[in-house]
């Protein structure tokens, strides 16, 4: 069957993983609340599932639990500093890779639909129109706000409804973290692995990517070309 649809995965597919400065950004949150980074870094990452899934409507609030667990009262002004201070940095790591938006553009021109299923906490959600990508993707969801996370099919079913597509003509563009591309097949979707040289492929969270048989690509523009898009300069 011909695509006429193609959905994104967000981090290490359209934007870099979100992985370099996520301790130096931590780092200047303890600092900022004033408690130890010894103590704060672990305890946020304990929180990632819970973020991941919506248990925190603000980013205020995800930072006040982490304090509550650590048993500290701290000033609102700090909070609202230390939630500045993560805004920020994860407003930088939505800067989208080389040929991103011009491969969504192309698709665009060409009458396909684009959507992105991204498993992410609730700073996205709040961020997305700033970035590039708000004009370029028609339909993003995010597991936050459906409380649905990949590799779920329920989060597939649900992109392909609101996209109005059918499964069987949507290309599924990701790196391969906790086994989305297989959870995309058994919906349907013709999944294809974007290739890293990053050493975070080692990690068991990608060892899907590793594994991987199927169809791959090593750039974005080569989506264009499975797609059935010719002859297209990016």
């Amino acid at each position: 069957m011909k695509f006429d649809t193609v959905i994104f995965d967000l981090f290490g597919t359209l934007v870099t993983r979100f992985m370099s400065s996520v301790g130096e950004m931590h780092k200047e949150m303890a600092d900022l609340l004033t408690v130890p980074y010894e103590q704060f870094n672990p305890l946020w990452n304990q929180t990632t599932e819970m973020r991941v899934v919506g248990a925190f409507a603000t980013v205020e609030a995800s930072i006040k639990y982490v304090l509550n667990e650590m048993n500290v009262d701290a000033q609102a002004e700090q909070i609202n500093q230390a939630v500045a201070i993560r805004m920020a940095y994860i407003k930088k790591a939505l800067r989208p890779k080389a040929h991103a938006i011009s491969t969504l553009n192309q698709l665009k021109r060409r009458r396909y639909k684009t959507g992105l299923l991204s498993n992410c906490s609730v700073e996205i959600p709040l961020l997305w129109q700033e970035t590039d990508f708000a004009s370029a993707i028609d339909t993003p969801i995010f597991s936050c706000l459906t409380r649905l996370k990949k590799p779920d099919e329920r989060i597939y079913h649900l992109a392909c409804e609101q996209l109005g597509s059918k499964p069987e003509s949507c290309l599924y563009i990701a790196d391969g973290e906790e086994y989305e591309l297989a959870a995309a097949a058994k919906v349907g979707l013709q999944p294809v692995l974007i290739r890293s040289s990053s050493e975070e492929s080692l990690s068991e969270l990608h060892r899907e990517a590793r594994e991987w048989r199927g169809l791959a690509i090593a750039t974005l523009p080569e989506v264009l070309a499975l797609a059935g898009i010719e002859n297209s300069r990016i």
